[in-house]
């Protein structure tokens, strides 16, 4: 079976991950680019006798390699060389696009367009001569529609047919006398460095020469007889070669435009326009975006928990029968606690995302594939450039709120790499839900006439610490300045539940096989130090032993027992576990149901039944969301830990350990969900470093001013 590498090249939002969803279905894998933090999708895809190999390249504009993401399409189409390149351009914008497709047909290289969201041109009255486009651009045209699949078996047709070809035909698109210049420069290039042949498409090294590239690559004589052709175009065109070339390049997508754009109504109103006076409103947008972020943050959150208390419900049935197996074999108690809380825990911890997760790629899709997203980084812009980031790293930051790994994952829609690491590295810092059940318990021991004072400070001293420390960042590490923020609006679309629910699933499988391990083999360490030797003393658990050591670190914040400390150690594989690991410690109970054993039936019984259940709290979560239904709060705190809590701590020493919990290295699952999406150990752990700094910094200042004031 013959392999075909197709590198998919196009303009931002003209839909290149939509049509390798509908030509390969769930079939992609992501990551990221070696050493970068752009995403990187695949998929390979058999037809016929072939196996097709599609790498999905960054959305660039052109090829100038100037951003990441231009640096990283030429480099591999440069050096990979794929056998074809599928050049994607959006049939209702041919002006914008085809700037581009002339660039990658100066690399030489078999390629194949697609006339993508071809369905909305012919809504939109647009009649595209595209054979004669073919004959124009010296290579075949094709029309597709991913959301339609229309065109995609004569899209792969055309792979094969341009494969099996075996060549590449180079029209000559500028004038004359520039044509002459060019192939003047490869003589020169033959002369003087010839290597250089061997290494660069020909058409695209001697434009790349003329315009000054590959300086440090050249000899001095190529150089200056170089700069006589570059002065004799100055001289005959009255402008430079840059200049010049941009310009005949422009010219020729006029051309090929005018030629092949038959008509286009002008009575057709764009739904567009009409909408963005709704959503870009001088008054209304904001607040419309906000309530739109919001109904995202619910969705995310109240559609998911339902599932992930049933997964937990799910987990325990299977620990049931897991200890039913392991009491019929006489097996002893370690085997049981490590199965149970190791391994079976470390299984449900990642189960805990995936509905999480799941619900929200469907959200991102949906406001992604609908045009939205861009109007969200617009309307949000001004205010966050002040931080250097624009109004993209909004959306994630809102839901670290929630959950600080889904926010993490969301910051693929951050094309930029510098403010997606700034973002990146402030999410930790917005209090996620587990640790708001921390701040809600010793707020019921210590501040109960001021429970919400205190959690809104804590929320706000996590808000101010993220703020300065991407200010910082910016100003020392980047030090970039301030940028125009240009983007390009898509139009509305409404994105197919096909498209939705793939792009959502390829993301959390990802999640699965990559964080999912990380996560596991984590969860089963933990539960080592916290029970061997197993049996012994509390106080005497290579846990206990580790902190009594580290103690004195946290001394000067007003908590420096080992008992503190090691609850801050378990913290670190999920925030809520610090109640627990407390209860264990303080009062030497775990604040956990026990695992019953369950006969096949009843487990069986038991998961049925909590699926129903589900789908009813699901129900009146929506409900609840328009207030329709009133939840009941079934919190309930134990007693006995609560009076060793207010005898460890003070009231100054325990919202310092509260702002400590806040602002330390976030949950395992989060680290790891950064390491992935950055796709860099470096900014992994400069975010840990950052976490644990900045933690103990405020925590310190904060114990020392409650103190002087005797609080």
């Amino acid at each position: 079976m013959k392999e075909i590498t197709v590198g998919l090249v196009g303009n931002p939002n003209v839909g290149k991950s939509a049509l390798l969803n509908a030509i390969s279905g769930s079939n992609i894998k992501v990551g990221n680019w070696p050493g970068v933090t752009v995403e990187k999708l695949e998929a390979t895809f058999t037809y016929k006798d072939y196996r097709i190999k599609f790498i999905d390249l960054p959305g660039v504009y052109s090829l100038r390699n100037q951003s990441a993401e231009e640096k990283i399409t030429i480099e591999f189409l440069l050096k990979e060389r794929p056998d074809i390149i599928l050049n994607i351009v959006d049939a209702t914008n041919l002006r914008r696009n085809l700037y581009l497709t002339f660039q990658l047909l100066e690399l030489e290289i078999p390629m194949v367009v697609a006339l993508n969201i071809w369905d909305e041109a012919v809504e939109k009255g647009i009649i595209i001569d595209y054979e004669k486009m073919s004959k124009l651009l010296c290579c075949p045209v094709v029309p597709t529609s991913a959301k339609n699949k229309t065109g995609i078996d004569k899209l792969l047709e055309k792979i094969v047919e341009t494969y099996e070809n075996k060549k590449f035909v180079q029209c000559e698109h500028f004038e004359s006398q520039i044509e002459e210049y060019l192939k003047k420069v490869i003589d020169l290039v033959k002369e003087y460095n010839p290597v250089l042949l061997d290494i660069y498409p020909k058409r695209y090294l001697a434009i790349s020469l003329l315009e000054g590239s590959f300086k440090d690559s050249i000899s001095p004589d190529l150089d200056k007889e170089l700069e006589k052709i570059r002065n004799e175009i100055k001289s005959l065109y009255k402008k430079d070669v840059k200049t010049f070339i941009v310009e005949e390049r422009y010219s020729n997508v006029l051309s090929v435009y005018h030629q092949t754009v038959k008509k286009q109504q002008e009575d057709v109103v764009d739904s567009s326009i009409s909408l963005d006076k709704i959503f870009l409103h001088k008054y209304f947008g904001l607040p419309i975006f906000l309530l739109l972020v919001w109904i995202v943050f619910e969705i995310t959150f109240k559609v998911s928990s339902p599932y992930v208390e049933w997964l937990d419900k799910v987990l325990s049935v299977v620990s049931g029968w897991t200890l039913s197996v392991l009491n019929s074999v006489n097996a002893n108690d370690v085997l049981k606690s490590f199965v149970s809380e190791g391994v079976l825990g470390g299984v449900g911890f990642v189960l805990t995302f995936i509905p999480v997760l799941f619900t929200l790629y469907v959200m991102i899709a949906i406001l992604e594939g609908s045009g939205y997203i861009a109007r969200a980084a617009f309307l949000m812009d001004r205010f966050f450039s002040s931080i250097g980031l624009s109004g993209k790293s909004f959306i994630p930051l809102l839901l670290g709120f929630g959950c600080n790994v889904p926010a993490v994952y969301a910051t693929k829609t951050i094309e930029n790499t510098r403010e997606k690491i700034l973002t990146t590295l402030m999410i930790p810092f917005m209090s996620c839900g587990a640790r708001l059940t921390v701040f809600a318990f010793f707020v019921s021991v210590f501040f109960k006439n001021h429970g919400g004072l205190v959690i809104f400070s804590l929320y706000l001293i996590g808000i101010l610490t993220a703020v300065i420390v991407a200010v910082l960042l910016n100003k020392f590490h980047f030090k970039t300045k301030s940028e125009f923020f240009i983007m390009e609006l898509p139009p509305y679309r409404l994105p197919t539940l096909r498209y939705i629910l793939n792009n959502a699933w390829v993301r959390v499988k990802s999640f699965i096989v990559e964080a999912g391990t990380f996560i596991f083999a984590m969860s089963v360490l933990v539960w080592f130090l916290t029970n061997i030797p197993y049996g012994a003393k509390k106080d005497k658990t290579i846990l206990a032993k580790v902190s009594q050591k580290v103690a004195v670190i946290f001394e000067p914040l007003g908590f420096g027992t080992w008992e503190a400390t090691a609850s801050l150690f378990s913290g670190f594989v999920a925030k809520e576990v610090v109640l627990s690991t407390m209860g264990t410690i303080y009062v030497g109970e775990k604040i956990e149901e026990e695992v019953k054993e369950l006969s096949f039936q009843e487990g069986v019984k038991e998961i049925v039944s909590g699926f129903v259940d589900a789908n009813i709290d699901l129900i009146k979560n929506f409900a609840s969301i328009f207030g329709f239904v009133k939840l009941e709060n079934k919190e309930e705190y134990n007693k006995s830990l609560a009076d060793s809590i207010r005898n460890a701590f003070t009231p100054a020493s325990a919202y310092s350990f509260l702002v400590f919990l806040l602002l330390y290295t976030p949950c395992l699952a989060t680290v790891f969900a950064i390491k992935q999406e950055l796709n860099s150990y470096k900014w992994m752990f400069i975010s840990i470093a950052i976490n644990f700094s900045s933690a103990w910094i405020v925590s310190f200042i904060v114990y020392k001013i409650l103190t002087f004031y005797n609080f």
